[in-house]
């Protein structure tokens, strides 16, 4: 399911119908989300939780950056967030983050682009349990059922790298 989409329908909802209209044609959505896409309720309930702020987009990840990498340049540069701030929503210590983003700067002087269709949960990122390449490869692979030939061009990584990724994560299951 595309998180944007859900968010400009959601939008178009509340410009253009009553209340009562509203009100059916969300119930139609939700309804789509659990049969189509087999969304829990509370999967469903977490998508009108989350903010576009509280997610990365796909669109920042490139070849000469790794993924955290990636991640702390968005967040310092383009989010204008502290050290602290980042460390607290990776759950990462604040001299990694400090250290990521020194290596990124250097690396890769530009802004990183923000044109994404596709976003992922800082939450999804923050787990420790896996790699931050595995969690972004679980994530689009499992909620957003891309493809991994997909996933490995919009991460601009092999697609035997995602592959590989991806079985690592499936086996931390």
């Amino acid at each position: 399911m595309n998180m944007p989409l859900l968010e400009k329908e959601r939008n178009r909802l509340h410009k253009y119908l009553s209340k009562e209209q509203q009100d059916n044609s969300l119930a139609v959505i939700i309804k789509n989300l659990q049969t189509i896409h087999n969304f829990s309720p509370q999967e469903i309930i977490d998508l009108f939780k989350e903010k576009p702020s509280d997610k990365i987009p796909v669109s920042i990840f490139n070849k000469k950056l790794g993924c955290l990498e990636s991640i702390v340049k968005y967040l310092k540069e383009n989010k204008e967030l502290k050290y602290n701030e980042i460390a607290r929503l990776l759950n990462r210590d604040q001299r990694t983050i400090w250290t990521t983003y020194q290596k990124a700067k250097k690396k890769l002087k530009t802004l990183l682009p923000v044109n994404s269709e596709f976003f992922i949960p800082i939450k999804e990122i923050s787990s420790r349990k896996y790699a931050v390449l595995e969690s972004i490869t679980r994530y689009l692979k499992d909620y957003l059922h891309l493809p991994l030939h997909q996933i490995a061009s919009l991460l601009e990584r092999d697609q035997r790298t995602i592959w590989t990724t991806y079985q690592r994560a499936k086996r931390k299951r």
